[in-house]
Order: C-alpha cells, then sequence, then structure tokens
C-alpha cells in the first residue's frame, strides 16, 4: 500500500478556491473525516490542504485506489468558513467504484478569545457500511480549555438533525430511514511535541436524544513529524463505534494509516 499525503496552504485569490471547491463538488468524493483536526483557528485570510491516500494492487487483483480529501478555510475577523470533502475511489480491473464520500460545511463565530458558536451541515454515505444517505445540520458552541497558541484544547457540545436512508437486507429489521435529534460532544487536541513533532487528536461521544444507548464514539489521532521544512511523516489511527449498525455490518471499525506530508506556506 502507498499513501501519500499532501497538504498545501494557497496564497491565490478567492476565485482559484472557489472554482477548487466547485471542481471538487462536481465529482462526489467524500469519505468520514475528523473535521477538528482540519481546523486552523489561528490563521486569518485563505488556506486549505489537499492529502491523498492511494492503494496499487497488481497480480490475481488489479486495484487502484484513492483516497482525495480537499479543505478550504476563510477566517477574516471573528468569522470563519469552512469547507472539507472526502472520500474514496477506485477502479477494480475497468470498473470504476466508490465505497464512501461525504461533504461538510462549517461556520465559526468567535464570541470571545475562548469562546465560539458555530452552525453545520453535512452529507455523506458509506457503502461499506450501507448507509446510502446521510444529511445532517446542527449548531453548538466550542470552548478553549487552554488559550489558543503552538498547543491547543478544546470541548465542544452541539445538537445535530440527522437524516439518514440505509439498504436492509431482508431479514434486517432495522429503520430503512431514521430522523432523530443527537447530542454532539467532542474533546480535541494539538499539541506541539518539541520541535518536529506535532500531535493532533479528536474524540467524539454523539448519543441520540430520546435514546442514549444509540451512540456513535469517534476518535482520531494523528502524529506528524518533521523530516525538513517543508517534508514531514504522518501516522494517524482511527476508530469508531456505532451501538445500532444494520444485519451483517461491524459495529467497529479502526484503520491506521502511515505516509508524507508536504507543505507549502
Amino acid at each position: 500500500m502507498l499513501c501519500i499525503e499532501l497538504s498545501m496552504r494557497f496564497n491565490t485569490s478567492p476565485y482559484c478556491l472557489l472554482l477548487a471547491a466547485l471542481g471538487w463538488l462536481a465529482n462526489p468524493l467524500w469519505a468520514q473525516v475528523d473535521i477538528e483536526s482540519l481546523r486552523r483557528d489561528h490563521q486569518a485570510g485563505f488556506f486549505g490542504s489537499v492529502a491523498i491516500d492511494l492503494t496499487l494492487r497488481a497480480g490475481n487483483v488489479e486495484l487502484f485506489e484513492c483516497g482525495p480529501e480537499l479543505s478550504l478555510s476563510y477566517s477574516r475577523a471573528e468569522n470563519t468558513f469552512v469547507f472539507i470533502g472526502s472520500g474514496d475511489l477506485g477502479w477494480e480491473g475497468k470498473e470504476r467504484f466508490s465505497n464512501e464520500a461525504l461533504a461538510h460545511l462549517r461556520y465559526v463565530r468567535a464570541l470571545g478569545s475562548r469562546l465560539h458558536g458555530e452552525a453545520f451541515g453535512q452529507v455523506n454515505y458509506d457503502r461499506s457500511r450501507r448507509l446510502d444517505f446521510r444529511g445532517l445540520v446542527g449548531g453548538g458552541v466550542r470552548w478553549a480549555l487552554i488559550s489558543p497558541g503552538e498547543s491547543s484544547f478544546w470541548l465542544g457540545s452541539s445538537l445535530m438533525f440527522e437524516h439518514e436512508q440505509n439498504e436492509l437486507t431482508a431479514t434486517d429489521s432495522h429503520a430503512a430511514q431514521t430522523a432523530l435529534v443527537r447530542w454532539s460532544n467532542y474533546l480535541s487536541a494539538d499539541i506541539k511535541i518539541g520541535e518536529v513533532a506535532q500531535l493532533a487528536g479528536t474524540a467524539y461521544v454523539q448519543p441520540a436524544m430520546r435514546q442514549f444507548d444509540d451512540y456513535r464514539v469517534l476518535w482520531d489521532v494523528v502524529l506528524k513529524v518533521s523530516i525538513t521544512k517543508a517534508l514531514s511523516s504522518a501516522t494517524s489511527a482511527a476508530f469508531q463505534r456505532d451501538s445500532d449498525p444494520l444485519k451483517g455490518v461491524a459495529g467497529s471499525d479502526f484503520s491506521l494509516t502511515t505516509g508524507l506530508a508536504l507543505d507549502w506556506n
């Protein structure tokens, strides 16, 4: 498996960034991502990042798979707008497939140096979990446990309305469509380790408001170690738990990825 991650900050015009975002939206390749690890609260103006994971297999199975990820942000005064898209696209033989995809849009308003209000919307699907569509909208607040600097710790809480459409088997008693309100809570940390390493992680807990035993848990940890000023290694681990999966779908998922990151300032 070859995994390559490319990250960059754009110093181009707003029109170029808008065209890039529209081009990405025209091909819906969004996958599950950790929104918190992609924030850049301390930066102003336009900036963004592009990441790609690549898998190539030859022999008994001819497979090419890539996982593109795009994030664009614009910050001015107290206002920040964030767009994130990620996905999984591949070809097996001559057949194209897409396993999962996500698009996320978020608005953040600074209410003080350590308190932010935010509103967000998201759409995604995940064929490995037989999720045909998920759409959600919500809003809440986030609070800095310590003043943001080279290292930061944030605590967030929000309410979100979620609608899902699922692909069921003949014997699955799970609802084909669900609509409910979830209480989303997270703790995120971004820690500088010495002069060359950065550790970022987020843990989410999302119970249903009317049924707390229906919950989701997600945590994600990313370690970056600088090799040169522009090049660094990146290793990430992610875990996801769904207390009410579809029949035949595992309730827990774990992934481990390692690669390289290249930055442009």
